[in-house]
């Protein structure tokens, strides 16, 4: 019996573990966009997998790998998902996306 109560602690410690590594990567994000010093996926992808992060917005891997490509592809709802998970606000995720479409695009709209 005192096997069993060692294997679910153990196991109850890893998820503590994993939960608070996870909160550390959203945090660490969260600090870097809100400072804008994030300024591009990659610098996200760094610390917080593409897996990971398209699993927590419940939308598939590919889909998601294409709006990385093309942000212009976001709908308002992923963005408000992705500004909740980060735990920043609408408009500094919604910011990181514009800056992501203008350097991409080379359109006059976009042209300062």
């Amino acid at each position: 019996m005192a096997k069993t109560f060692k294997i679910k602690q153990t196991d109850h410690s890893a998820q503590v573990a994993k939960d608070v590594k996870r909160r550390n990567r959203l945090n660490s994000i969260k600090n870097e966009l809100e400072a804008g010093r994030i300024t591009s996926f990659e610098q996200i992808f760094a610390i917080m997998s593409e897996t990971s992060i398209s699993t927590e917005m419940g939308i598939s891997f590919y889909a998601f790998r294409k709006k990385v490509h093309d942000a212009g592809e976001f709908t308002l709802n992923e963005v408000m998902r992705l500004a909740v998970l980060f735990g920043v606000k609408y408009d500094v995720m919604a910011d990181f996306l514009r800056d992501r479409i203008k350097t991409k695009s080379k359109s006059r709209i976009f042209s300062e």
